[in-house]
């Protein structure tokens, strides 16, 4: 099973942070297992930004295997969908640094976006989430679990969709 021969890519990630070295090093063995050498490239934010999210043109953009997370601080559908997989979101605009394109998924965000309609926007993503599992455009890794703890003494502090904190309201009794 793998490549016969198999070949020398680089895998990027956009974190230089000590959890996605260790993920990409657990990519780079399983890699290696079906015959795809990587050498790893943690890049810091601006190489990120010149390196990946810079590149209108797939074509000539030097990306080949990326490692990055997403959450939608929204909480919301679109937020997690439009910036990553909608056509118009491709480099410099968003981050659909995949490239992908599918006028399937791009007709399916925009009917979402044109209802106010809790159903039908539910009926639109699902949608676009169904053929994007379907065209796999990604892999999906892992879903991080966050974890947070509060006193009884502190009100005022509210754990946001996308695991960061909101303290405009804090009070210490």
């Amino acid at each position: 099973m793998g490549l016969s021969n198999g070949f020398e890519t680089e895998l990027w990630s956009g974190y230089n942070h000590s959890i996605a070295q260790k993920i990409t090093q657990v990519l780079q063995q399983q890699l290696q297992q079906i015959g795809i050498r990587t050498k790893i490239t943690l890049l810091e934010a601006g190489q990120r930004v010149e390196k990946v999210e810079s590149w209108q043109d797939p074509a000539t953009a030097p990306l080949r295997l990326y490692y990055i997370g997403w959450s939608s601080s929204t909480g919301e559908a679109d937020w997690a969908i439009r910036p990553l997989l909608g056509s118009e979101s491709w480099p410099p605009k968003l981050f659909n640094t995949a490239y992908y394109k599918n006028e399937r998924v791009d007709s399916a965000i925009k009917g979402a976006l044109l209802t106010t309609d809790k159903t039908e926007k539910a009926k639109f993503y699902r949608e676009a989430q169904e053929t994007i599992y379907k065209d796999a455009p990604w892999v999906p890794l892992v879903t991080e679990k966050l974890l947070s703890a509060k006193s009884k003494k502190l009100s005022g502090v509210y754990t946001m969709p996308d695991g960061s904190f909101n303290f405009t309201e804090i009070d210490l009794k």
